[in-house]
Parts: structure tokens; C-alpha cells; sequence
């Protein structure tokens, strides 16, 4: 009798939020970027992950019993709420990676080979979001040692250098906010003008 292996899945329930990253806005919410990132790993470790956002997916909240009754008990305070296969197993955060490979039981052994890769390619991501310029050295040389092509090492660094874009355009947005500059204009004293 051959064995069915089931498939793992992931089902996050997130608050209301323009987007997923944590990189948009004028504020970067480095909790949820990391957690983007760990999303990606994970997906690249087989497992699908389904993300909704309550203010663009609210009837993914009603359709979920168990979300909606977490919802009606503790109010949004509850969110993200995260299931793995239907059972929830954390709320109110977003766990680490290490959690993350403990309740979706990674072995060493699936995190060998290609998904090696996949880490590999998303340090080196975070590596350039971050400006960590002797990590990205180190990752992409790794990354050709092990016989990743340089289309998705190319991949991954422009995945960081568009991160570290919306970073950076955040922080001069807020920046031009607490100087009262409007887009456009120049910042009073900064001799533009």
C-alpha cells in the first residue's frame, strides 16, 4: 500500500495593513518584514502559506469558524492569527523562523539540497535590504560555490535593492513630514533653493 503524504499549509490571518511586507508607509515594521522574508522560506521548504489581509479580504475572516470566533473574543487584538492545517497555533504576533520550523516540523533533513538554496537566496535578499555589503560578498559567492545561476542570485539582490527602495523613500517621506517640506520643494536650510 503506498503512503499519501498530506500537504502542509500555512493560513495567516493578518490585521488591516496596506501591505505584507512592512516596508510600505512611512513607518517599516521590521517584525513583519522578517516575517515576509520567513514566509518566502517556508515556501521554498514545500509548504503553501495563504495570507489574508483583513481590510482587503475580510470574508477569508468570516469563512474560518475558528478565526471568527478568535475575532469575536479578543477583537483584532488577536491578530495575526496563524493555522497549520486548520489549527491555530499562534496569535496576537508574528513568530520567528525558528518557531515557524519547530510547528511545521522542518527536519534538517528537508532543510538540505534545494531548500539550502532558497535560504541561501533569501539571505542574500536580506542581506542587501539590510546594506550589509560583506554579507552579500559572502552570500553570492556562496550562492555560485553551490551552483546557483546568476539570473536568481540577480533575483534576489534586485528583490533587496527594490526592499531597501521602499525603505529608504519611506524614511525620506517621513523625514520631509516632520520638516513641513511638501513633494517637490526643498527642505528649509538645505540651500536647494
Amino acid at each position: 500500500m503506498m503512503e499519501t503524504k498530506t500537504k502542509t499549509i500555512l493560513e495567516v490571518y493578518d490585521p488591516v495593513m496596506c501591505c505584507s511586507t512592512g516596508v510600505c508607509g512611512p513607518d517599516v515594521d521590521d517584525e513583519l518584514a522578517d516575517f515576509a522574508n520567513d514566509v518566502k522560506w517556508l515556501k521554498a521548504q514545500g509548504v503553501d502559506v495563504n495570507r489574508f489581509n483583513l481590510g482587503q479580504e475580510p470574508e477569508a475572516f468570516k469563512k474560518n469558524p475558528a478565526v471568527l470566533e478568535r475575532l469575536k473574543k479578543a477583537g483584532t487584538e488577536a491578530l495575526p492569527i496563524l493555522l497549520i492545517n486548520g489549527e491555530i497555533v499562534s496569535e496576537g504576533g508574528y513568530p520567528d523562523r525558528s518557531k515557524l520550523s519547530a510547528w511545521l516540523q522542518l527536519s534538517p533533513e528537508k532543510m538540505n539540497g534545494v531548500s539550502n538554496q532558497a535560504a541561501l537566496l533569501s539571505n542574500l535578499e536580506k542581506a542587501v535590504s539590510d546594506g550589509n555589503e560583506a554579507g552579500m560578498r559572502t552570500l553570492f559567492q556562496k550562492g555560485k560555490e553551490n551552483g546557483l545561476s546568476i539570473e536568481a542570485l540577480v533575483g534576489a539582490m534586485q528583490s533587496g535593492i527594490d526592499n531597501r527602495q521602499q525603505i529608504t523613500q519611506s524614511t525620506l517621506q517621513t523625514a520631509n513630514e516632520l520638516l513641513g517640506v511638501q513633494p517637490g520643494s526643498c527642505a528649509p536650510g538645505s540651500g536647494c533653493c
